[in-house]
């Protein structure tokens, strides 16, 4: 779909087991009384130029829209791709964002991550790769993560990869819960994600609807998981 075209405000979002992801998408919406729009449609890119002929990058495309049609934020709701297709479609992805207004483009990735590190619910905030006004706003007011934070998505981690070698603004957000918390209801995770919300609601001028969240299905357990970045560290 060469000629989709973003605003310059991309937030990326994977249709993670936890149900991260689907429910920020559903719960960002206009304010009231604003003119702003919201425009919900499907996707579809083929990645066979890197030889995996029949594999593509599909998702949902969310436009919050002005009334001249000037793009306001994109939000782009991806499967949670594994290798090798994942760096193939994170490629495509990268390559359509930046193909508008390159210098200005941000691409804003909000994760949810366990840790013991530091009690409580913390918001985490990375700059990766190139720097723009926006992320820099973004992450004012959040905390550094520390060393000791993994990725345990593999695009997101193709991402932070890529983004610095093709000198692409990328925000990291992580909302950061206990493990033993976690564990013990789905109150916290409910919480947690309410928390990275409302902090990418304001920066982006946006409402963060609590009541139309969807329920967040429990973690797998820790073992279950596949480890596949470090980011820092």
């Amino acid at each position: 779909m060469e000629n989709m075209k973003l605003a310059s405000k991309v937030i990326l979002l994977f249709q993670d087991p936890d149900g991260f992801g689907s429910s920020m998408a559903a719960a960002l919406h206009p304010k009231p009384q604003s003119d702003i729009i919201r425009q919900h449609s499907s996707f579809e890119i083929a990645l066979d130029k890197y030889g995996a002929n029949g594999s593509q990058v599909s998702g949902d495309l969310i436009q919050f829209l002005g009334p001249d049609g000037s793009l306001h934020v994109s939000i782009l709701v991806l499967p949670n791709y594994t290798p090798p297709v994942a760096a193939c479609a994170m490629n495509e992805v990268i390559s359509l964002i930046s193909s508008h207004n390159p210098s200005k483009s941000t691409i804003i990735i909000p994760l949810t991550t366990n840790t013991t590190i530091t009690p409580g619910i913390t918001l985490y905030g990375a700059e990766i790769g190139a720097k723009t006004e926006f992320s820099r706003d973004l992450i004012e007011k959040t905390a550094e993560p520390p060393s000791g934070l993994k990725i345990y998505s593999e695009p997101v981690a193709c991402l932070v990869q890529m983004a610095p070698v093709l000198n692409v603004a990328m925000v990291l957000l992580y909302g950061a819960r206990s493990q033993v918390l976690s564990r013990k209801s789905n109150t916290f995770d409910h919480e947690t994600i309410c928390n990275v919300g409302d902090h990418l609601a304001t920066h982006t001028n946006l409402e963060f609807k609590k009541e139309v969240l969807k329920e967040i299905a429990p973690e797998k357990p820790r073992g279950a998981q596949e480890m596949w970045r470090d980011l820092y560290g």
